[in-house]
């Protein structure tokens, strides 16, 4: 923030005031800086989004993960693939009836 070189004072509230000034000018450049860049400032895109997501109920949002990851699993290398399939298998094998009711039909072939 350049205190050093770009104010030099022996007055303790004049040092004092400098420094709020630099944070300030940083928060107005970095709130600028996420207007324009980040992806949850968009707006009305951002908050349907959002609305999807709230309506959105455990079972549809576990499915939905596991459908990810399983169409990542088959993206990966073939070296890998098998070995994950089979912890996943595992895993789903170890949790309860209602996890397994949920994922008991995962289809690896895409």
């Amino acid at each position: 923030m350049k205190l050093g070189t770009e104010f030099q004072s022996h007055n303790y509230g004049a040092m004092v005031s400098h420094t709020a000034i630099v944070f300030t000018r940083y928060i107005i450049l970095e709130w600028i800086r996420r207007n324009q860049n980040d992806q949850k400032t968009y707006g009305e895109l951002f908050f349907i989004f959002c609305e999807d997501i709230r309506n959105m109920d455990l079972t549809d949002a576990m499915q939905s993960l596991m459908a990810l990851f399983v169409e990542h699993i088959s993206t990966l290398s073939a070296d890998i693939s098998p070995i994950l399939k089979s912890k996943v298998t595992e895993w789903i094998v170890s949790q309860t009836t209602f996890i397994q009711a949920l994922f008991g039909n995962i289809c690896w072939e895409s």
